[in-house]
């Protein structure tokens, strides 16, 4: 009987230093800087810890392609970084989710451009813009819908458009007061739940949704499905995403 006890107690140490290992393990959300207020107040709130890891969606896609680094789930606006993911069998499709979508913007850091709305772009002036390029990234498609369908006036700036190849650095080049406007997503404007500047609010019938996924690179893992589980159903964590500037996918 003794022994029997002293079996079952070898037993149960073990399973629990296994537990014990398992909850210790790092599960790592890589992600776009655009959601880093709303996947921080989650990490806060989160009884399932997890660490972050922020980086552009070429830098994050290069990161999974290279195993250089971890990436248990994956948070971004890029689709060639989830159909990459599904070609290289590093999810599968049933592991990629719709998040949230982010309004596009024509921001200005000068609080009162935009104070009349729509009527700065139509008396032109607008003295500069920042426009991510469109082949490279889902805001910049997007901006290139308005500017090419919506006849929006640029032709008398033409000489004083900045390129850029990734959403954020246009948003830093306004920032810094070297460009006056750019289009970019309405998260990166936002601080504590208020956005800074002005900007024009583009309807959404203009361009195509600006959609952030999340994705399960690990669903073997127990604490990583719990992870992908809270940061996709809790209603805490939407509301995160809401304050942060981002919207309802059917908003």
């Amino acid at each position: 009987m003794r022994k029997k006890f002293i079996q079952l107690i070898t037993v149960a140490s073990s399973l629990f230093t296994f537990e014990q290992a398992s909850a210790s393990a790092d599960v790592v959300v890589c992600a776009v800087p655009q959601v880093y207020s709303a996947l921080e107040s989650a990490k806060e709130d989160a009884s399932n810890k997890f660490e972050t890891y922020y980086a552009p969606a070429e830098d994050i896609t290069s990161r999974i392609a290279n195993n250089s680094g971890k990436c248990s789930i994956v948070v971004s606006s890029d689709e060639k970084l989830a159909i990459l993911m599904l070609r290289a069998e590093k999810t599968t499709q049933d592991n990629i989710k719709p998040l949230v979508k982010a309004p596009l913007i024509l921001w200005s850091k000068d609080e009162t451009l935009f104070k009349n709305d729509i009527k700065a772009i139509k008396d032109k002036k607008l003295k500069s813009l920042a426009l991510p390029k469109a082949s490279l990234t889902p805001v910049g498609f997007a901006a290139s819908q308005i500017v090419k369908k919506k006849n929006f006036p640029t032709n008398y700036i033409k000489y004083k458009i900045f390129r850029t190849e990734q959403e954020f650095q246009a948003f830093a080049m306004v920032n810094s007061g070297n460009v006056q406007t750019g289009f970019i997503t309405k998260p990166l404007i936002m601080r504590d739940g208020k956005a800074t500047g002005s900007y024009w609010f583009v309807p959404h019938e203009y361009y195509d949704p600006i959609k952030y996924y999340i994705i399960n690179t690990n669903s073997a893992s127990f604490r990583t499905s719990k992870v992908f589980n809270y940061l996709l159903t809790d209603n805490n964590v939407h509301q995160f995403f809401l304050k942060a500037g981002f919207e309802d996918l059917d908003k």
